[in-house]
């Protein structure tokens, strides 16, 4: 469903309607399968729902996303190792890569929707998204396969790499050690179908490395994994391409349109109501000085 939003008073209506919705649908299920929402903003609505990896590849011939990001996170390793260390789980170390402004294939979203209607307020000159995502919360979960989509470029070879042998390599990580005792029976070809389904749905993810930006701004993410196709009889692989969320997904549950006419008042009430760049970048040094600079602006003596 798609709305046009105007004012912040219509964007919170339309935002408790979708939350008493997920609360009704809950009352009528267990614990174990929880419908959760999370919102991503985003300024234009020309803009795709892609991680920052996936997006200016206008070539069949550019450099394959594995090859891009293997080159990313091992110069990130080599050059500041104290912060992309080598204990660090491999969905731990994207979301590190993530906050210091380095191409992932995380795309960044919310629970609180009144942080992405703040990104998805600024640009003056064209209409905003935001898009209201609904999953299984019982599912966000630092689960195995997490962590092996998260090193796909170490496991993945070539320009299209099948997921058996994806498969038959990730489960020997000691990410795995609780879950192999189940999947060691598996067929190689089995395995590779088993990563393919839990790659299917939108895969939202929490860190277990908790950074201070992403408890401000109430962030997750959406983890992606490379395309996948099929790959001889039996088998898939991965392609090297990333693609993205299409924008009549069935985990869209409503994309609510944020007019131009209204962003610069959008902008004022959220600022009001404590949703800013200050509070949102409260651990960015730079942000902060910039806003004492800008409050000192504002003092007439």
């Amino acid at each position: 469903m798609i709305k046009e939003i105007e004012t912040i008073e219509e964007f919170i209506k339309e935002s408790f309607e979708l939350r008493e919705e997920a609360e009704c649908y809950n009352k009528g299920w267990e614990s174990t399968h929880h419908q959760a929402l999370a919102f991503r903003g985003q300024s234009s609505k020309a803009y795709e729902l892609l991680p920052a990896i996936g997006r200016g590849r206008k070539f069949s011939c550019d450099i394959s996303i594995l090859n891009q990001e293997r080159n990313l996170i091992e110069m990130a390793k080599y050059k500041l190792p104290h912060i992309f260390r080598s204990d660090l789980l491999p969905i731990d170390l994207l979301s590190l890569l993530q906050h210091y402004g380095i191409p992932t294939r995380l795309l960044d979203v919310t629970s609180n929707p009144l942080v992405a209607l703040y990104f998805a307020s600024f640009d003056d000159s064209i209409d905003g998204e935001v898009f209201a995502f609904e999953y299984n919360d019982s599912d966000k979960t630092n689960y195995p396969v997490i962590n092996a989509i998260a090193e796909t470029y170490k496991f993945a070879f070539g320009t299209t790499s099948p997921l058996s042998l994806f498969f038959r390599t990730v489960i020997n990580q000691p990410y795995f050690n609780e879950q192999r005792g189940q999947l060691v029976d598996e067929t190689d070809e089995q395995g590779g179908g088993w990563i393919k389904e839990c790659c299917e749905k939108l895969i939202f993810v929490n860190a277990i490395e908790q950074i201070e930006r992403q408890k401000l701004q109430q962030g997750s993410y959406i983890l992606f994994p490379n395309e996948i196709d099929e790959y001889g009889d039996n088998d898939f692989c991965f392609h090297k391409i990333i693609k993205p969320i299409d924008k009549n997904n069935e985990q869209i549950k409503k994309v609510l349109v944020i007019k131009k006419e209204g962003k610069c008042e959008i902008r004022k009430k959220l600022n009001f109501l404590g949703i800013s760049e200050a509070t949102l970048f409260a651990d960015n040094i730079d942000i902060i000085c910039k806003n004492i600079v800008d409050q000192c602006k504002q003092i007439r003596i």
